[in-house]
């Protein structure tokens, strides 16, 4: 893999690689402490509090969150559910992007190209809790022309940081 390309903040700003340690040190561990990371880095603390601050402000650091041991919730069904949206509802994606907003078990939800629309990551009590979802999804049954569900078995791999983060990484 060669070099990586130029990288850039929402706002436009160019990130230098001393930005991009700080992200790939705090996507690995988000409750470093600032002298820690600056003491790693070779930064001041304080010079290293205004980079983190920067990159905050600049929306490149949406947020920070604690990663939950999957077992904890081995009781409920994670599905990935392929959705195929019927034509005449193309006009209404956001309609339908706001009820997968409003439903707390899709964990997470991508528009894609391909043979379907969405690709929506679920947890739900079981797999036949699915049908209430869908209602929940598409209430007038006006959006969802058809569905393909996968069930997770169990995680393979979980890993948060983007390839470009992690060239010249072997962990």
């Amino acid at each position: 893999m060669g070099p990586a390309p130029p990288l850039y903040a929402p706002n436009g700003a160019r990130l230098d690689a001393v930005d991009l340690e700080i992200l790939r040190r705090v996507q690995t561990d988000a409750s470093v402490q600032n002298q820690v990371l600056a003491r790693e880095l070779g930064l001041s603390p304080s010079g290293c509090l205004k980079r983190v601050r920067r990159l905050e402000e600049s929306g490149v650091i949406r947020g920070y969150v604690a990663v939950a041991e999957d077992r904890v919730f081995d009781i409920w069904s994670l599905l990935w559910i392929e959705v195929k949206l019927r034509r005449r509802a193309l006009q209404r994606r956001d309609d339908f992007e706001a009820a997968v907003q409003a439903a707390p078990e899709v964990m997470e939800a991508y528009e894609v190209a391909g043979r379907f629309d969405y690709l929506l990551k679920a947890a739900l009590p079981s797999t036949a809790a699915w049908s209430d979802l869908r209602t929940q999804l598409d209430p007038e049954n006006s959006f969802i022309k058809s569905v393909d569900i996968f069930a997770g078995l169990r995680t393979t791999k979980d890993r948060r940081l983007h390839p470009l983060l992690t060239l010249g990484d072997t962990k």
